[in-house]
């Protein structure tokens, strides 16, 4: 027995389980439990250094610094009431358009947290201004900003292609970004047949005559964005540096305030992703990555291994953060799951942890469901009863959607029949 993958497994725990219970970025906490853990297991320090991912951190910090300008400078929301004030009295289209146009700004760069933070609260203020159920038209906006998370230019798909190419895998993006898209649409259209949401029929108040033309300022913005996606998506230059190109013509052009632009960098989340990778690359160095892959292929056979791998990914995101945790853990178990089952793809196995994680993000555990009930609260009073009621559909729904994403990964959905990779 691997005495030293076992502890370097339950620093891992340790570390998860402080960050839960203490409400602290865990990715600080990562990086000092690096250190310790390397010391104590005789690792140099230039080695537990080398583990932090530049590419990654970089790449990160110009997305989310790029589409924090499309967001201060009220562009994001502006052409979000422009596309469902077109909508006109088709109000029924309400629900599904929520998850399409949250997926949409999400996959254009702000990704999952940006987006859901932007298009819950807009969500739930159009339900009353049109008498909808808000918790469900919120519920849709989230769903939509977790399913169009995965693209190239989001953090999340930045994060996977981060992850793979170390481990010798490129050329899924696309992959990966229909398969989470796919996923997120199933359980959305599952809820719009069960809430009975194509029955709205009320009084569209968003009309394009009262809503004011884009700016200058925005119409710049607007111009760099689709800049920006044809030159990282379509000649595949680097999408983080070619976002800090973006961001600072933007800067220079006056579209936004430097400042509050800077502030608006997530860099909380960031280093909870990089610092638990971190942690993990160590982990790996030391066989804790090992044991657990050894230890789950023993479980599996070919033809199970894909919903094991989803299964457990989307426990994992009950109780940790999908980029921050699941991934970086899990990847590099795909990878050996991957080369132990020759019939096994890694990038059916990726697409089936990522999608099933973020099934789990809408648990009221997780920033997700954190992120539907504040929006709620934040427009209407709720009683200590209502929000427990909420809470407890929140991760029953969370629950049934990793279920859904289990039989998904079992039928062999998330290989798309090998067509994208």
């Amino acid at each position: 027995m691997n005495t030293t993958a076992i502890i370097s497994l339950l620093v891992l725990v340790a570390v998860v389980a402080l960050g839960f219970v203490k409400k602290v970025n865990i990715g600080f906490m990562a990086i000092a439990a690096c250190y310790i853990l390397g010391l104590g297991c005789g690792l140099d320090p230039k080695d537990i250094t080398g583990t932090f991912n530049s590419s990654l951190f970089i790449t990160m910090v110009g997305v989310t610094f790029m589409f924090g300008i499309a967001s201060i400078n009220g562009t994001l929301d502006l052409m979000s009431k422009k596309i469902v004030a077109l909508v006109g009295k088709r109000t029924y289209l309400i629900p599904i358009l929520m998850f399409a146009l949250s997926a949409f700004i999400s996959a254009i760069g702000p990704g999952h947290v940006a987006a859901g933070v932007l298009m819950t609260t807009f969500a739930v203020y159009l339900a009353f201004e049109m008498k909808m159920n808000p918790f469900v038209t919120a519920l849709f906006a989230k769903l939509g900003a977790n399913a169009g998370c995965a693209s190239p230019l989001s953090i999340t798909g930045v994060l996977a292609k981060g992850l793979s190419e170390p481990l010798g895998y490129s050329g899924f993006s696309l992959h990966l970004f229909l398969t989470t898209l796919l996923s997120g649409f199933v359980f959305t259209l599952i809820l719009f047949i069960a809430y009975k949401s194509y029955k709205v029929r009320s009084e569209n108040p968003l009309k394009l005559s009262d809503i004011p033309k884009f700016n200058r300022q925005q119409l710049i913005t607007l111009g760099a964005i689709v800049v920006m996606v044809v030159c990282c998506i379509g000649l595949k230059l680097d999408t983080g540096l070619f976002a800090f190109i973006t961001a600072g013509a933007l800067i220079l052009l006056g579209c936004a305030d430097e400042k509050k632009a800077i502030k608006n960098i997530p860099i909380g989340t960031i280093m909870l992703i990089v610092g638990v990778g971190m942690l993990v690359s160590v982990i790996d160095e030391l066989g804790g990555i090992q044991m657990i892959s050894d230890f789950l292929i023993g479980m599996m056979t070919e033809k199970t291994a894909a919903p094991i791998m989803a299964a457990t990914s989307g426990i994992l995101s009950w109780v940790s953060s999908t980029t921050g945790v699941v991934m970086p853990a899990m990847y590099p178990i795909a990878a050996e799951v991957a080369e132990t089952f020759s019939g096994t793809s890694y990038v059916e196995l990726i697409s089936a942890i990522t999608a099933t994680s973020f099934a789990a993000a809408i648990s009221p555990l997780s920033t997700g469901g954190a992120i539907i009930m504040s929006s709620y609260s934040g427009a209407v009073e709720l009683s200590q009863e209502k929000q427990n009621k909420m809470f407890r559909t929140l991760f029953l729904l969370s629950v049934a959607n990793v279920g859904v994403n289990i039989l998904m990964a079992a039928l062999g959905v998330f290989n798309l029949g090998g067509l994208f990779y």
